[in-house]
C-alpha cells in the first residue's frame, strides 16, 4: 500500500481559478481561528469551574483546588508558564487561543505529507468551525488539545516510514494526549498499534516505540499520583468511575440533545429537546466520512482515510456507550478526525460537476454559519454567567476576605482562585456536616465564606452574618 502519495495537480474553482497551496491555506485557516475566537469574546470570557481546578495547580496567587481522580495534569502543566507569573484571566485566555490556533495548524500539517491537497486545510477549516473549538480554544481545557494530538498522531502513523520525524512525532503526540486525557490515549494507542501492525507500509518498530514512549509520559505521572494521592491504581480508577457515572450505558439521546449545548447535560440541566437541524448535521458527519473513505477506495488510497474514521469512531465510542452523562466536548477529538474522510468526500464531489460543486459549498456556509451561531451564543450565555462570579468575587474583597481564607459552596472553586482562597464547590447540595478541609480551616481561623443560591444551606452556618452578592448568590461570613 502507498502511503505517501505523489502531489497532486492546483485545485481550481469553479471558473478554474487556482487556489492558493494547501499549507498557506492551511496557515490562514490557522489565523482565521483565532481571530474568530477573539470576535467572539474569548478573551474576556471569565473563568469556568473546571478551569479554576486545573489553573490553580500551580498559580502564584492561589492555593490548590482538590484535584479529583479523573483529572490529569496535562492542562495544569499546559497553563503553568501564564498562572505562575500573572492571576489575569485574559492574559490566560490570549495566551491559550494562540496555543490553539498554532496547534490546529501543526496537527493539520502532518497530514500534508500524507495526501498534499486541499481536503487537508478544508478539514482543519471544518474542524476549527465547530462550535466546540470556537468556544474552547482559549480554554483551559483537555478535549481541544487531546483532539489535535490524535489528528497528529494518526497522521504520524499514516507517513510511515517516509518520514524519520514520524518516532518523535508520535511520542509527543501521546504524550500530551496521556497527559490531559490518558483514557483517550489509550483507545488511540490500541487503533494506532493495531493498524501499524497489520498495514505493512506503516510497521515501523521506531513508530511502535515514539506511541509507548509518549504512553509512558502520562500514564507514568497518573500511576505515581495515583500511589501518592488516591490509595493506588484500583482505589483511584473505582473513584474516577463513580465521578463519571461509568459502566455499560447509552447516552445517544442525551448526546443529540446537546449537540447545540449545554455545555453538560448532567446534574439536572435542562438540556432541552433534540434540534432537529443540529441533528441533520450531527448526522451528516458519519455519512460524509462514509463517503471520504469510498472516494479514498476508488482513488486507491484507502489507507489514511480509513485509518482516521476508525480511530475517529473508536475514541467516541467510550462516551455514547460508557459514561452516562454527555457533555459536547468529549467527542472533539472524534470530529477532529472524521473532519479528514469529511473533506475528502467535499473535495471529490466539488470536482465532478457544478451542481455538486454548489451543493458543497452550500454545506460548508451552512456548517460554518451554524457552528458560528452556536459558538455565539454559547460565548454570550457565559460571559454574562462568569462576569457574576467575577463580580462576586470583587464584592467579598470589599467585604475584606482576603488569604488565608476558605470559600465553600457554589461556583466556590471559581470564586476562591479569584480571591487567593483554598476553596472547595458544591453541585448539588451541602454536606450536613462541615467537610473535613472546612473544619480544618475553621480550626486554623481562617475566613470562611459559604455561598449559595439556589442549595438549602447547613445548619452550621445559618447563625452566620449574611450578606447579598450580585447576581443570584448570597454569602454567609465566618
Amino acid at each position: 500500500m502507498t502511503v505517501i502519495h505523489p502531489r497532486v495537480p492546483p485545485a481550481t474553482g469553479f471558473r478554474g481559478a487556482a487556489l492558493p497551496r494547501p499549507w498557506v491555506l492551511l496557515m490562514l485557516v490557522s489565523f482565521g481561528y483565532g481571530l474568530a475566537q477573539v470576535l467572539l469574546a474569548a478573551p474576556w470570557l471569565g473563568i469556568g469551574w473546571d478551569e479554576a481546578v486545573y489553573a490553580s495547580q500551580y498559580a502564584a496567587h492561589a492555593p490548590p483546588a482538590p484535584f479529583s481522580a479523573p483529572r490529569a495534569r496535562g492542562v495544569p502543566l499546559l497553563v503553568a508558564p501564564v498562572v505562575a507569573v500573572t492571576d489575569s484571566v485574559a492574559v490566560l485566555r490570549l495566551y491559550l487561543i494562540a496555543l490553539s490556533s498554532v496547534g490546529l495548524f501543526a496537527a493539520f500539517a502532518v497530514w500534508l505529507r500524507v495526501r498534499d491537497h486541499h481536503a487537508v486545510p478544508l478539514a482543519a477549516l471544518l474542524f476549527a468551525g465547530c462550535w466546540l473549538s470556537l468556544f474552547y480554544g482559549g480554554q483551559a481545557m483537555p478535549n481541544l488539545y487531546v483532539a489535535l494530538a490524535a489528528v497528529a498522531a494518526t497522521g504520524f502513523v499514516a507517513v510511515g516510514g517516509r518520514s524519520r520525524l514520524a518516532p518523535v512525532g508520535l511520542a509527543v503526540s501521546f504524550a500530551v494526549m496521556s497527559l490531559t486525557r490518558p483514557s483517550d490515549a489509550l483507545v488511540a494507542a490500541v487503533v494506532l498499534t493495531a493498524a501499524a501492525l497489520a498495514v505493512p507500509a506503516w510497521r515501523r518498530v521506531p513508530s511502535l516505540a515514539g506511541i509507548a514512549a509518549g504512553m509512558a509520559v502520562g500514564w507514568g505521572l497518573w500511576l505515581v499520583e495515583a500511589v501518592l494521592a488516591f490509595g493506588g491504581m484500583a482505589e483511584r480508577l473505582r473513584d474516577a468511575g463513580e465521578h463519571n457515572a461509568t459502566g455499560w450505558t447509552v447516552s445517544l439521546t442525551e448526546h443529540a440533545r446537546a449537540l447545540d449545548g449545554p455545555s453538560l447535560c448532567r446534574f439536572g440541566a435542562d438540556c432541552g429537546p433534540v434540534s432537529p437541524v443540529a441533528l441533520i448535521w450531527w448526522l451528516a458527519i458519519p455519512m460524509m466520512a462514509g463517503v471520504g473513505v469510498w472516494a479514498a477506495c476508488r482513488e486507491r488510497r484507502p489507507g489514511p482515510a480509513s485509518l482516521a474514521a476508525v480511530c475517529g469512531v473508536a475514541l467516541a465510542l467510550p462516551y455514547l456507550f460508557y459514561v452516562d452523562y454527555a457533555a459536547p466536548r468529549f467527542l472533539m477529538p472524534a470530529y477532529a478526525l472524521l473532519a479528514l474522510p469529511v473533506a475528502i468526500a467535499m473535495t471529490t464531489l466539488a470536482r465532478h460537476r457544478r451542481p455538486w460543486a454548489v451543493l458543497v459549498s452550500v454545506g460548508l456556509l451552512a456548517h460554518l454559519a451554524l457552528q458560528g451561531a452556536y459558538a455565539y451564543r454559547m460565548g454570550a450565555i457565559h460571559v454574562v454567567g462568569r462576569e457574576r462570579v467575577a463580580e462576586a468575587a470583587e464584592e467579598l474583597r470589599r467585604q475584606g476576605v482576603r488569604p488565608p481564607c476558605m470559600v465553600y459552596g457554589e461556583s466556590g472553586v471559581q470564586i476562591g482562585y479569584l480571591l487567593g482562597c483554598e476553596s472547595q464547590g458544591i453541585m448539588q447540595r451541602f454536606a450536613d456536616r462541615p467537610p473535613t478541609r472546612i473544619r480544618q480551616a475553621m480550626a486554623r481561623g481562617e475566613r470562611l465564606v459559604v455561598i449559595h443560591a439556589d442549595v438549602p444551606l447547613p445548619g452550621y452556618v445559618t447563625a452566620w452574618p449574611e450578606i447579598d452578592l450580585p447576581g443570584r448568590w448570597k454569602a454567609r461570613l465566618r
